[in-house]
């Protein structure tokens, strides 16, 4: 039977057993070849379909009138012929992106990793990267290639019994400072939470803001006067703000208690970044330069994402000298090989770097501590509060936040593994 007679056999939507079957010959092939290559060879692709509530419905603003109260992943699982398991994740699936059908994804990841070696990790990253439909949404495609980069990296951790960031150069330090993020509650941010986490040890905050600048400085000082003067406290306005508006702004919000500002202008505004990058793409300079206007006249740091767009953004923001700070979120950059990378072009521009998050579960916060702990630039606190965020989790170990830290996990790949339950617990319905 051809390989694609197997595949159109074997493909059976969300309910059905995904690609076991069809993997089985291909098993059958690369195990009789002697372990040292059998470990590396793809012989089975899953995905595992995940809803998670969040601990209350979050809301950016004011304004944002229905917040989000759950998320839905999809976990990519690679196994191979003598059953070690890479997991990547795809996190907080949007609608908007009119994401395909389960099995599409998996008739995808079959025809393009089954037989392949994992070991040429890299190849095959990029290899994926290539095919990926273009009439998929853009940030689909990124997390897609993400997914797939971090599955491939785990599993070859997994084979080679070393941790993910052994691969990925090595480690700085063990733990990851995180910024809890402060989202709204009914009218005002949610300061009972604040409590609670400076409590727990946390001494770094971010807040949304960008609607209500009244209202937003009325949060921002509740956090301050909470959180204390050496806490750390950063706003996000995701790009709502012209340049006179962020600069009136940022002086404003500085004066409440602001230390740094990300995605001031709307040049590099969020929805581009996550829609039409090709925008700035084009040219890197002009929201480079826009920034670099805004930095000058505030006395705060200014902090950008850099994973959305291409390379020549960061290095336009280096050249202008346009940020203090690079916003990198590992699902967004496409892998974490690129993700290294663009930390790498903050150190040796002198500048400073810190994680964005999705509000991952358990296999994208892991992924992005080994990268975290194996970055030197990365010294910002971070905003990787899934763990925090989210009522449950899919993975052992559980994450748990140590004084307002998390530690990279213990062991080979990215140091987590599926918990089998909770796969179907959480399953959509």
């Amino acid at each position: 039977m051809t390989r694609r007679n197997l595949l159109v056999r074997a493909v059976t939507g969300i309910g059905g057993p995904g690609l076991m079957a069809a993997c089985k010959n291909q098993e059958d092939e690369v195990t009789t070849n002697g372990r040292g290559r059998s470990s590396f060879r793809i012989a089975e692709v899953h995905i595992h379909p995940v809803e998670m509530r969040r601990i209350y419905r979050t809301r950016m603003a004011r304004t944002d009138p229905v917040g989000k109260e759950a998320s839905l992943y999809l976990l990519i699982e690679f196994v191979t012929g003598d059953g070690t398991r890479g997991v990547g994740e795809l996190s907080d699936i949007e609608p908007g992106w009119n994401a395909p059908a389960i099995s599409e994804f998996e008739r995808f990841l079959f025809e393009q990793l089954v037989g392949a070696d994992a070991s040429d990790r890299h190849r095959l990253s990029e290899q994926v990267a290539e095919a990926i439909p273009q009439h998929w949404h853009v940030e689909l495609r990124r997390m897609l290639w993400a997914a797939v980069d971090m599955a491939l990296l785990d599993l070859v951790g997994k084979v080679r019994q070393v941790p993910a960031y052994e691969l990925l150069g090595g480690r700085y330090r063990t733990h990851i400072p995180v910024s809890w993020v402060a989202y709204v509650r009914h009218s005002s941010v949610d300061t009972e939470g604040i409590e609670e986490k400076v409590a727990q040890g946390f001494r770094a905050f971010k807040l949304k803001v960008g609607s209500d600048l009244a209202a937003d400085s009325e949060n921002v000082a509740a956090i301050r006067r909470i959180a204390g003067p050496e806490a750390y406290l950063k706003v996000d306005p995701s790009g709502t703000w012209d340049e006179e508006e962020a600069i009136e702004n940022i002086r404003k919000l500085a004066e409440a208690g602001v230390d740094a500002v990300e995605t001031p202008v709307k040049a590099a505004s969020r929805d581009i970044a996550k829609n039409r990058p090709q925008i700035v793409n084009r040219n890197p300079d002009e929201a480079a330069l826009s920034l670099a206007r805004v930095r000058r006249a505030v006395p705060t740091k200014i902090i950008e994402h850099v994973g959305d767009f291409a390379d020549a953004f960061a290095i336009a923001l280096v050249r202008h000298q346009a940020v203090d700070i690079f916003n990198i979120i590992p699902s967004q950059t496409g892998s974490l090989s690129r993700a290294k990378r663009l930390a790498e072009i903050a150190e040796a521009a002198g500048l400073q770097a810190l994680l964005g998050s999705t509000v991952e579960l358990g296999p994208g916060t892991a992924a992005a501590l080994h990268l975290g702990v194996s970055s030197k630039a990365l010294t910002v606190a971070s905003d990787l509060i899934g763990p925090g965020h989210l009522e449950d989790d899919v993975v052992t170990p559980v994450f748990s936040y140590e004084s307002g830290r998390l530690r990279v996990p213990a062991g080979s790949g990215i140091g987590v593994a599926l918990d089998e339950a909770k796969l179907r617990e959480h399953r959509p319905a």
